[in-house]
């Protein structure tokens, strides 16, 4: 993959695809990989399991994703 070296955000990230995409992502070598999700438990048991830096984010609202890009 091209994700080498850069830096990942993935939203849906506590389960399902999005963890798949997360997990991929940082096994191919992300620089980062930021997690996303409603799912709290989801991004907490990602984090354990990757080391990976996690934010609660609902896309739906335009605060949230602010607040995602500035944490990013």
């Amino acid at each position: 993959m091209r994700i080498k070296n850069k830096v990942a955000v993935v939203t849906g990230a506590g389960s399902g695809i999005g963890r798949a995409l997360a997990e991929r992502f940082a096994a191919e070598g992300a620089k980062a990989v930021i997690a996303a999700d409603l799912n709290d438990e989801g991004l907490r048991d990602l984090a354990t399991t990757l080391n990976l830096a996690t934010s609660v984010c609902d896309v739906t609202d335009e605060a949230n994703i602010r607040t995602l890009v500035e944490q990013t």
